[in-house]
């Protein structure tokens, strides 16, 4: 592949990104920058505006955001899930959660879909929630809410749902040196990464497949 190529797969890349920006409501601007001012690094708004075009795509109802302070993902999902659907966000930072709670009491007029919000780990809340009653996952962040989604998915999930793990070339961790994409990176969340995708594409529970939307997209259909 020619270095042009490159160049534009990153233009285009830098194209599409600010595009989704520039569809944001005025409420998910004010979320960003608030994000943004408290310390925390928004997710994409393509990979934002993607999970909930993909919740769309699977009549989703009921969606488990785990780790990564993913407001902007919830808020984005408010506006394409069901009049009846629920929006789970479940993150160890206690900082994360408040700010959830106050931006969307703030917009909570805006939508009929319910969202709950926990302060708690993963591994310590998902087991208390009832079995085949959710239509998508998404983990983020650390690699504790990947190993804990994928271990609690096929009990939660119903058949057809969605486990999705974003940043999942692992460019955002503290002590990236590349992610995936340079072997020479052994930190933890890039090691693991990679043993996921292969335990993924070979688990016949899934059918799997990663996209470069944002930092990385694994994609697993429950089968």
């Amino acid at each position: 592949m020619s270095l042009n190529v490159y160049d534009n797969i990153a233009h285009a890349w830098d194209y599409v990104e600010n595009q989704a920006i520039r569809q944001e409501t005025a409420g998910e601007k004010n979320a960003r920058q608030r994000l943004k001012d408290a310390g925390f690094r928004p997710g994409f708004a393509a990979q934002a505006e993607f999970i909930a075009h993909m919740a769309l795509a699977v009549r989703a109802q009921s969606v488990i955001l785990l780790g990564g302070a993913q407001i902007i993902e919830a808020m984005h999902l408010t506006h394409t899930l069901g009049s009846e659907g629920q929006v789970t966000i479940i993150d160890t930072s206690a900082q994360a959660t408040a700010l959830a709670t106050t931006i969307f009491k703030s917009v909570e007029e805006e939508s009929t879909v319910r969202v709950r919000i926990v302060n708690a780990s993963g591994d310590s809340y998902l087991p208390r929630l009832n079995s085949m009653d959710y239509d998508m996952i998404v983990a983020a962040g650390d690699p504790a809410n990947y190993r804990t989604a994928y271990n609690s998915a096929e009990r939660l999930l119903r058949r057809g749902g969605e486990l999705v793990f974003s940043d999942a070339l692992g460019f955002l961790n503290a002590d990236s040196k590349g992610g995936v994409t340079n072997p020479a990176d052994r930190s933890d969340k890039a090691t693991y990464l990679r043993e996921l995708d292969k335990q993924l594409r070979d688990d016949d529970r899934f059918s799997s497949t990663l996209v470069s939307i944002g930092t990385g997209l694994s994609l697993n259909v429950l089968q």
